[in-house]
Parts: C-alpha cells; sequence; structure tokens
C-alpha cells in the first residue's frame, strides 16, 4: 500500500504513512489505496473532534491491514464470481481424483439452481445469514411446474454450505 497524494492540507493528516483522514463537511473521513484492488476504501469516522478522529483512523487503518494480510478483499465480489471461483477450486479436485467429473457437473447444477434463487449480481458480502431461508419452499414449489425432492434440495444446501465456507476463508 502506497499513498498517491504526497502534499497535504490542513484538514488532512497522514495515519501511519498510507492512509489519510480528512476533513468533509465538517466530519471526518478516512481513506487508504488499496492497490490490489485498484481503488480507496472509503469511510466516514462520525466524528468532528479531530483526535478522536485520528485514533479511529488508526483502528480503520489496522482493522484494514489486518484483513489485507489475511489475503480479505475490501471491495466485495458478486455470487456469480464466488460461484466461478468455487468451481475452478473443485475442477482441481476433479484433476487431482478427488472427485469425479459427473460430481462436478452436479456441483455446477446446484449452484445454479441457488444463483437464480439468490440473483447473480448479489454482493456476496451485503448478504445476511437470512437471505437463504426461503430457499428449501422456493425449491419444493419448483420452477414450470417442476418441484424437486427433499433429499436434492438437502445436497444443495450442503454444496452451497460447502461453497460459502470455503469463499469466507478465502475471499
Amino acid at each position: 500500500m502506497v499513498i498517491k497524494k504526497q502534499t497535504f492540507d490542513d484538514d488532512e493528516i497522514l495515519i501511519f504513512d498510507e492512509a489519510v483522514i480528512y476533513k468533509r463537511g465538517g466530519y471526518w473521513q478516512f481513506r487508504l489505496w488499496l492497490a490490489k484492488e485498484n481503488k480507496y476504501a472509503r469511510k466516514s469516522l462520525k466524528t468532528t473532534n479531530r483526535s478522536t478522529a485520528i485514533e479511529k483512523g488508526k483502528e480503520c487503518y489496522l482493522e484494514l491491514y489486518a484483513n489485507i494480510k489475511l489475503g480479505k478483499t475490501y471491495f466485495s465480489i458478486d455470487a456469480k464470481r464466488g460461484v466461478e471461483l468455487y468451481l475452478v477450486h473443485r475442477q482441481r479436485d476433479v484433476d487431482a481424483g478427488l472427485i469425479v467429473k459427473g460430481r462436478l457437473g452436479t456441483i455446477k447444477s446446484h449452484l445454479n439452481n441457488w444463483l437464480d434463487f439468490i440473483g447473480r449480481d448479489t454482493k456476496l458480502k451485503e448478504m445476511q445469514r437470512t437471505d437463504c431461508e426461503d430457499y428449501y419452499h422456493a425449491r419444493i414449489k419448483g420452477t414450470a411446474g417442476v418441484a424437486a425432492r427433499q433429499v436434492t434440495i438437502q445436497n444443495e444446501q450442503s454444496t452451497i454450505n460447502a461453497m460459502m465456507d470455503w469463499l469466507f476463508k478465502r475471499v
């Protein structure tokens, strides 16, 4: 992480030589350039007090830096990209002989049903624990008059949970 800006105004304070806090509309804001994502991470510090802003800015920086060291991204990927990453991971399992090609096809089918339910453009970090509560009922109702069997839905839920666990650890 390298700071792009080199000169600072009176209402701009450098945090750990990489981040900046600055005043906007009376409130202090935090900004850090994320080279890997090619974007600024921005956050309101929700204070008008300079010393409080400095402390909150340091906390914000340390939290972001720790997550970056863990390999986590600041900006979210969408559900479609998450499924693509997981399928690449599972393709390596096929190549290693851990699962057969037919199982990978089943996993793709399960995750396509989930994408149809949740929406392909849904941001993963914006999802709540309750967003898939009605998945079972939607799949039982079925599409085009064809309902899924209970065992199929249970297997789909297992696949979805495995994918979400893998994504949480790596993305």
